[in-house]
């Protein structure tokens, strides 16, 4: 009697670790779901920084050429004051400014000079 009761202890045993295997592998598929959402949640991340960054490049870059071109325009105003006989002080006054970024504003409106310009040939210095 005793042979019976081993192996229906072991087909019990058997059926046991055979249940407890299942749900393990239940548990890992359910992981693996769940792991497949979180990467596929931080791909998404990564793309919309990426995206991110690529516009707030643009953005500088449009935002660098349009304040030079402000800058250019305040320049230029400030040439233009200067130009009707104001002396700097009174412009920087008037402007609330500088007498520096006065001068500062006139240089920067003056087209660039080469740095070491020859004289032409038949040219004299006299």
């Amino acid at each position: 009697m005793s042979k019976p009761r081993k192996a229906s202890a072991a087909l019990a045993a058997r059926e046991k670790a055979r249940a407890r295997a299942e749900e393990i592998t239940r548990r890992n598929e359910e992981l693996i779901e769940l792991a497949t959402g979180y990467f596929v949640a931080a791909d998404r991340i990564e793309a919309i920084e990426t995206e991110l960054e690529e516009k707030i490049a643009s953005l500088r870059e449009q935002a660098d050429r349009d304040s030079a071109a402000a800058r250019e325009e305040a320049a230029g105003v400030v040439v233009a004051m200067l130009a009707t006989g104001e002396a700097k002080r009174a412009v920087a006054e008037r402007l609330g400014i500088s007498t520096a970024e006065v001068t500062a504003a006139a240089k920067s409106a003056e087209p660039e000079q080469p740095a070491t310009a020859e004289p032409d040939e038949g040219e004299s210095d006299e």
